[in-house]
Formats: C-alpha cells, structure tokens, sequence
C-alpha cells in the first residue's frame, strides 16, 4: 500500500462528497426529504470510496474497471435505501454516481502516484 496513492485518492473521494452532497442539497422532491444526516452520509460514503480506491493498488485490474467496481460495492449500501423504498431512480443515479466517482478516483490516484 502507498501512502501517497491513499492521500490522493482519499483527497479526491472528500472533494466527490462535497460535489455530491451539494448536489444533493439542491434536490427539490417533496418525497425525499434531505436532511443533515443525508448530506453527512452522502459526503461519507464518498470519502470511503476514495480511500478505498487508496488501498485497492494491489488489486492487478485495470485502474477504470478496479474504480467501477469499488464505488459500485461502497455506494450500494447507501443505493438500496431508495431501491426499496419505492425510489428507484433515486438509488440507480447515486449508484451510477458511485461508479463514476470510483473511476475518477482511480484513474487519477494511478495517474499521480507514480
């Protein structure tokens, strides 16, 4: 495990949180209240990502397939909420957005930690 590559990548997760939180604060549904817990738990489950990212490096995938599939795992946690609560679009966007996290954390944690 290096250091470097789990800084980086964590750094990355925290600022995907702080996107997605947002973006998450600015959901006008009337259905899904969003609450400061909410945003706490989005913005955490994205910092896990990234530091799981950090510590995937001897996982021998490929850096976009290895992103995928940890943010899809981490985010599915937080996913099956809004699945069976009767939101399933809810739960399929903050997967997708999970993955895409993943991808990006991966990508540029491999990238920089060379």
């Amino acid at each position: 495990m290096k250091a470097k590559r789990v800084l980086i990548a964590t750094i990355i997760g925290g600022l995907c949180g702080i996107f997605c939180a947002y973006g998450t604060s600015q959901m006008k549904n009337p259905n899904f209240p969003v609450t400061s817990g909410i945003l706490v738990s989005v913005f955490y489950n994205r910092l896990l990502i990234g530091f799981f990212v950090g510590i995937a490096d001897n996982i021998k995938l490929h850096s976009v397939i290895r992103g995928a599939l940890i943010g899809a795992i981490v985010t599915l946690a937080m996913s099956i909420i809004p699945l069976i609560d009767g939101q399933p679009m809810g739960g399929i966007i903050f997967l997708i957005a999970g993955i895409v996290y993943g991808i990006i954390a991966d990508v540029l944690a491999t990238l920089f930690s060379k």
